[in-house]
């Protein structure tokens, strides 16, 4: 048998009612030469059911299945098996344009100094109903934009040389923000060998999952914070600089998200709370920055609003 040339490694927890969906995407993509694995983090629905019909169906798919131990340890499982050159990441609730796959293989053969290609990303409700997208910036990269700015924005649009899990894995400790840490050590462990570029195109279809605004904000604070403070321990240079900045930014956007969500009170702690943190988001993004702070002061004159749209 062929070495794929690409490994598609999908973790999955209880993701019955879109798992078809992300593979009929991966499946159909333009680029065929694909390993699949479908790893069911314990689900407790017919997830790997659903898996299993897909396997009978296609001889590259592969179904995994562990305990529940979540989406990093099914991720190392995945990397643990691999055999492609390259590794792409998709959730199990999101899809790709079919030319996903083709374009980020050319763009990571056309400069090999290139180690992770991502896309921009098309944010979709959970019934599929397009938001917004978010196109990050794609080359000449500055240590601040990697730190603070995530340009790889979600797990599902990274494709990376199968050589840099050699040296790195998911942190299986984090139950949040796995992605984001596994990015920086990436970016940022001595010697820093790879560079990050993008694709100026929406080619992921990323689900927005609703939820309690505070409950779920919080907790990811949490585990920003966490990752944050991690990152003293592989690049305290870099952390020194630019730990207080991410934070405030990352406030900043809790205080946007609140505003959307007509929760004023809300939507003024986080800014206040940002402003506290690094005034240097000013400096750094001051249009931005200064928008937000002009909806934080009409915020009073929202009219309240209880549910997530």
């Amino acid at each position: 048998m062929n070495r794929p040339l690409v490994t598609v490694i999908i973790p999955c927890y209880n993701m019955e009612p879109y798992l078809a969906q992300t593979l009929d995407s991966v499946i159909g993509q333009t680029h065929q030469n694909l390993e699949i694995l479908v790893v069911d983090d314990g689900s407790k629905d017919r997830t790997a059911e659903i898996a299993r019909e897909y396997e009978k169906r296609d001889s590259r798919i592969k179904l995994l299945t562990q305990a529940n131990k979540g989406a990093s340890a099914a991720r190392n499982l995945g990397l643990g098996r691999a055999a492609g050159k390259y590794i792409a990441f998709t959730d199990g609730d999101d899809w790709w344009d079919s030319t996903k796959i083709e374009k980020q293989v050319k763009h990571l053969e056309s400069d090999s100094s290139v180690g992770c290609s991502y896309s921009a990303t098309q944010f979709v409700t959970l019934d599929g109903k397009l938001l917004h997208c978010r196109f990050p910036k794609t080359k000449n990269l500055s240590d601040y934009y990697l730190y603070c700015r995530n340009p790889i924005t979600n797990g599902s649009t990274p494709v990376f040389r199968r050589e840099i899990f050699d040296e790195h894995r998911f942190d299986e400790n984090k139950p949040r923000n796995n992605d984001v840490d596994c990015w920086l050590r990436i970016c940022f462990t001595p010697p820093r060998k790879w560079k990050l570029e993008g694709i100026h195109e929406a080619l992921t279809f990323y689900r927005v999952t609703p939820g309690s605004l505070s409950d779920r904000l919080d907790k990811h604070y949490d585990a920003c914070l966490h990752t944050w403070q991690k990152s003293y321990q592989y690049a305290p240079d870099i952390a020194k600089k630019f730990a207080k900045l991410a934070e405030a930014f990352q406030l900043r956007n809790y205080a946007r998200r609140a505003f959307s969500m007509r929760q004023g009170a809300e939507c003024r702690r986080f800014m206040w709370q940002a402003m506290k943190t690094d005034m240097r988001m000013f400096l750094y993004e001051p249009v931005m920055t200064g928008i937000t702070l002009a909806a934080v002061m009409l915020s009073p004159l929202m009219p309240k609003k209880k549910t997530l749209p």
